[in-house]
Protein backbone atom coordinates (compact mmCIF):
# COMPACT_ATOMS: atom_id res chain seq x y z
CA UNK A 1 0.00 0.00 0.00
CA UNK A 2 1.23 3.48 -0.91
CA UNK A 3 4.32 2.06 -2.57
CA UNK A 4 5.99 3.03 -5.84
CA UNK A 5 5.09 0.94 -8.88
CA UNK A 6 6.96 0.65 -12.18
CA UNK A 7 5.31 -0.92 -15.22
CA UNK A 8 8.11 -2.91 -16.87
CA UNK A 9 8.04 -3.41 -20.62
CA UNK A 10 9.32 -6.69 -22.06
CA UNK A 11 11.44 -6.71 -25.23
CA UNK A 12 11.26 -9.21 -28.08
CA UNK A 13 14.17 -11.15 -26.59
CA UNK A 14 12.25 -11.51 -23.28
CA UNK A 15 14.35 -9.06 -21.28
CA UNK A 16 13.24 -5.93 -19.48
CA UNK A 17 13.42 -2.78 -21.63
CA UNK A 18 16.12 -0.25 -20.77
CA UNK A 19 13.60 2.51 -20.05
CA UNK A 20 11.99 0.25 -17.43
CA UNK A 21 15.37 -0.45 -15.82
CA UNK A 22 16.03 3.30 -15.71
CA UNK A 23 12.67 3.79 -14.00
CA UNK A 24 13.44 1.05 -11.50
CA UNK A 25 16.72 2.81 -10.62
CA UNK A 26 14.92 6.11 -10.07
CA UNK A 27 12.00 4.38 -8.37
CA UNK A 28 14.37 2.77 -5.87
CA UNK A 29 15.78 6.20 -4.96
CA UNK A 30 12.30 7.68 -4.60
CA UNK A 31 11.16 4.69 -2.50
CA UNK A 32 14.16 5.14 -0.22
CA UNK A 33 13.34 8.85 0.15
CA UNK A 34 9.75 8.01 1.11
CA UNK A 35 10.51 4.91 3.17
CA UNK A 36 8.25 2.70 1.03
CA UNK A 37 8.66 -0.39 -1.14
CA UNK A 38 9.42 -0.49 -4.85
CA UNK A 39 7.11 -2.81 -6.77
CA UNK A 40 7.19 -3.79 -10.44
CA UNK A 41 4.59 -5.11 -12.84
CA UNK A 42 5.72 -7.44 -15.64
CA UNK A 43 3.25 -8.82 -18.16
CA UNK A 44 4.08 -11.16 -21.04
CA UNK A 45 5.07 -14.73 -21.83
CA UNK A 46 8.21 -16.78 -21.27
CA UNK A 47 9.26 -14.54 -18.38
CA UNK A 48 11.38 -17.11 -16.53
CA UNK A 49 14.41 -15.44 -15.00
CA UNK A 50 13.33 -11.79 -15.28
CA UNK A 51 12.86 -11.63 -11.52
CA UNK A 52 16.62 -12.07 -11.01
CA UNK A 53 17.30 -8.96 -13.10
CA UNK A 54 14.52 -6.97 -11.42
CA UNK A 55 15.75 -7.72 -7.91
CA UNK A 56 19.21 -6.33 -8.71
CA UNK A 57 17.53 -2.96 -9.36
CA UNK A 58 16.10 -2.93 -5.84
CA UNK A 59 12.59 -4.23 -6.50
CA UNK A 60 10.92 -5.41 -3.29
CA UNK A 61 7.81 -7.00 -4.84
CA UNK A 62 7.21 -8.29 -8.38
CA UNK A 63 3.69 -8.63 -9.81
CA UNK A 64 3.96 -10.96 -12.78
CA UNK A 65 1.29 -12.11 -15.24
CA UNK A 66 2.48 -14.72 -17.69
CA UNK A 67 0.47 -16.20 -20.55
CA UNK A 68 1.09 -16.72 -24.27
CA UNK A 69 -1.83 -14.39 -25.01
CA UNK A 70 -0.12 -11.49 -23.18
CA UNK A 71 2.75 -11.11 -25.65
CA UNK A 72 3.04 -9.08 -27.73
CA UNK A 73 1.48 -6.16 -25.87
CA UNK A 74 -2.24 -5.67 -26.36
CA UNK A 75 -4.03 -2.75 -24.79
CA UNK A 76 -7.09 -4.18 -23.09
CA UNK A 77 -5.61 -7.21 -21.26
CA UNK A 78 -2.59 -5.27 -20.01
CA UNK A 79 -4.76 -2.35 -18.88
CA UNK A 80 -7.16 -4.67 -17.04
CA UNK A 81 -4.31 -6.45 -15.25
CA UNK A 82 -2.61 -3.22 -14.16
CA UNK A 83 -5.93 -1.74 -12.99
CA UNK A 84 -6.65 -4.84 -10.91
CA UNK A 85 -3.24 -4.56 -9.26
CA UNK A 86 -3.58 -0.81 -8.66
CA UNK A 87 -7.10 -1.14 -7.23
CA UNK A 88 -5.88 -3.80 -4.81
CA UNK A 89 -2.54 -2.25 -3.87
CA UNK A 90 -3.31 1.52 -3.93
CA UNK A 91 0.07 2.82 -5.15
CA UNK A 92 1.36 6.25 -4.17
CA UNK A 93 3.34 6.68 -7.39
CA UNK A 94 3.17 4.84 -10.73
CA UNK A 95 5.85 5.20 -13.41
CA UNK A 96 5.72 4.19 -17.08
CA UNK A 97 8.19 4.56 -19.93
CA UNK A 98 7.33 7.29 -22.46
CA UNK A 99 7.27 4.70 -25.24
CA UNK A 100 4.49 3.69 -27.59
CA UNK A 101 3.34 1.16 -24.98
CA UNK A 102 3.63 3.57 -22.04
CA UNK A 103 1.84 6.30 -23.96
CA UNK A 104 -0.97 3.84 -24.68
CA UNK A 105 -1.49 2.24 -21.28
CA UNK A 106 -0.69 5.07 -18.82
CA UNK A 107 -3.49 7.46 -19.92
CA UNK A 108 -6.00 4.62 -19.80
CA UNK A 109 -4.96 3.76 -16.26
CA UNK A 110 -5.04 7.44 -15.20
CA UNK A 111 -8.49 7.92 -16.70
CA UNK A 112 -9.89 4.79 -15.07
CA UNK A 113 -8.45 5.80 -11.69
CA UNK A 114 -9.45 9.45 -12.10
CA UNK A 115 -5.99 10.74 -11.37
CA UNK A 116 -3.49 12.95 -13.13
CA UNK A 117 -0.73 11.89 -15.49
CA UNK A 118 2.31 13.91 -16.51
CA UNK A 119 3.76 12.85 -19.86
CA UNK A 120 7.37 12.87 -21.02
CA UNK A 121 9.04 13.75 -17.72
CA UNK A 122 12.77 14.33 -17.73
CA UNK A 123 13.23 14.41 -13.96
CA UNK A 124 11.40 13.15 -10.86
CA UNK A 125 11.95 14.38 -7.30
CA UNK A 126 10.17 14.19 -3.94
CA UNK A 127 9.27 17.45 -2.23
CA UNK A 128 6.68 19.42 -0.28
CA UNK A 129 4.24 22.06 -1.51
CA UNK A 130 2.37 24.82 0.31
CA UNK A 131 -0.86 26.01 -1.29
CA UNK A 132 -1.25 29.69 -0.40
CA UNK A 133 -4.89 29.94 -1.39
CA UNK A 134 -6.10 27.18 0.92
CA UNK A 135 -3.22 27.38 3.41
CA UNK A 136 -2.67 23.66 2.93
CA UNK A 137 0.71 21.98 3.13
CA UNK A 138 1.31 18.81 1.16
CA UNK A 139 4.19 16.53 2.12
CA UNK A 140 6.19 14.09 0.02
CA UNK A 141 4.73 14.88 -3.39
CA UNK A 142 6.22 13.67 -6.65
CA UNK A 143 7.65 16.63 -8.54
CA UNK A 144 7.14 15.70 -12.18
CA UNK A 145 9.53 17.85 -14.19
CA UNK A 146 9.23 18.20 -17.96
CA UNK A 147 9.95 20.63 -20.78
CA UNK A 148 7.06 22.83 -21.92
CA UNK A 149 6.37 25.35 -24.68
CA UNK A 150 8.71 23.72 -27.16
CA UNK A 151 11.41 23.21 -24.55
CA UNK A 152 11.71 26.92 -23.77
CA UNK A 153 10.74 26.43 -20.12
CA UNK A 154 10.84 23.61 -17.61
CA UNK A 155 7.55 22.91 -15.83
CA UNK A 156 7.25 21.24 -12.43
CA UNK A 157 3.90 19.51 -12.07
CA UNK A 158 2.42 18.15 -8.86
CA UNK A 159 -0.65 16.09 -8.14
CA UNK A 160 -1.55 16.77 -4.49
CA UNK A 161 -5.11 15.45 -4.38
CA UNK A 162 -5.41 12.10 -6.14
CA UNK A 163 -3.44 8.87 -6.17
CA UNK A 164 -1.50 7.39 -7.72
CA UNK A 165 0.73 10.22 -8.88
CA UNK A 166 1.48 9.04 -12.41
CA UNK A 167 4.20 9.93 -14.89
CA UNK A 168 5.69 8.71 -18.12
CA UNK A 169 9.43 9.22 -18.43
CA UNK A 170 11.50 9.56 -21.58
CA UNK A 171 14.04 6.86 -22.30
CA UNK A 172 17.66 7.80 -21.65
CA UNK A 173 17.07 10.64 -19.18
CA UNK A 174 17.39 8.52 -16.02
CA UNK A 175 20.52 6.65 -15.10
CA UNK A 176 20.29 2.85 -15.15
CA UNK A 177 22.05 1.63 -11.99
CA UNK A 178 22.25 -1.75 -10.29
CA UNK A 179 21.05 -1.23 -6.71
CA UNK A 180 22.57 -4.40 -5.25
CA UNK A 181 23.60 -7.46 -7.25
CA UNK A 182 22.63 -9.69 -4.30
CA UNK A 183 19.32 -8.00 -3.44
CA UNK A 184 16.44 -10.50 -3.20
CA UNK A 185 13.43 -8.26 -2.58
Amino acid sequence: MNNIFVYCEVTDDKTIADVSLELLSKGRKLANDLGVKLESIVIGNELAGVEKELYTYGVDVIHMAEDDRLYPYTTLPHTALVLNIFNAEKPEIALFGATSIGRDIAPRIASAMRCGLTADCTSLEIGDHFENKTQTEYKNLLYQIRPAFGGNIIATIINPETRPQMATVREGVMKKEIYDAKFKG
